[in-house]
C-alpha cells in the first residue's frame, strides 16, 4: 500500500506495532505507520468528526514528519479507530 499524503519522499517511513481496521464489509487491514494512518484517516474513514479522529490526524500528520514520537500517534489512531468501531482483530488474537 502507497500512502498519498506522508510517508511519501521518505527513504524509510516510522513503522510502529502494527494496527488493524476494519471497515464494514472488508477484510481487516493493517496499518503500520502513521503515514499509512493518516492516508487512512483521510481518505477511508466512516466520520470525520470525532474529537480521536481530530487527534489522530494531528498527531500522525505529526508523527510521519519526524516531529512527534510514532508510539503517541498510534495511541492516537488506536482511540479513533475505537471512537469510529473500526478497530480489527489484533496479530495476538487467539495466541497465549
Amino acid at each position: 500500500m502507497q500512502p498519498r499524503e506522508a510517508d511519501q519522499g521518505k527513504k524509510r517511513p516510522v513503522r510502529w506495532r502494527t494496527v488493524a481496521v476494519k471497515f464494514t464489509n472488508q477484510a481487516p487491514e493493517k496499518v503500520e505507520t502513521p503515514g499509512e494512518a493518516l492516508d487512512k484517516l483521510l481518505h477511508d474513514w466512516p466520520r470525520d468528526d470525532g474529537r480521536h479522529y481530530r487527534s489522530a490526524k494531528t498527531n500522525c500528520r505529526a508523527a510521519a514528519k519526524a516531529q512527534l514520537d510514532p508510539e503517541l500517534a498510534r495511541e492516537a489512531f488506536l482511540r479513533a479507530t475505537a471512537e469510529a468501531e473500526i478497530l480489527g482483530p489484533s496479530d495476538d488474537e487467539g495466541k497465549g
